[in-house]
């Protein structure tokens, strides 16, 4: 389980309480930044990111399922299971 500084999920800025940062499990927010990152946007590792906006509006999902469970491997990730059905569903976490 990555432990990092949270980030609020409303503002998209950092979390804090009582004036401090919140610290604690990040996985969801790594999820969520390899899923709307494109490849090339990580200078150190150029082709990191799924770019899932490019695969909103195909009718097959069947790349974007590959590309997502592919990324989030790569990053360390054991994927159990990936749906698009009514939305993507994600169950990954880090190993």
């Amino acid at each position: 389980m990555p432990t990092d500084i949270l980030i609020d999920i409303v503002t998209n800025d950092l979390a804090s309480s009582d004036g401090d940062f919140l610290i604690g499990d990040s996985t969801r927010q790594h999820q969520v930044d390899l899923l709307v990152a494109n490849e090339g946007e990580y200078k150190q590792w150029p082709i990191t990111g799924v770019g899932i906006e490019g695969f909103l509006l195909d009718e097959d999902k069947t790349d974007m399922i590959r590309k997502i469970r592919s990324q989030f491997t790569r990053d360390g990730m054991s994927v159990l299971k990936v749906t698009a059905i009514g939305g993507i569903n994600i169950n990954a976490q880090y190993k």
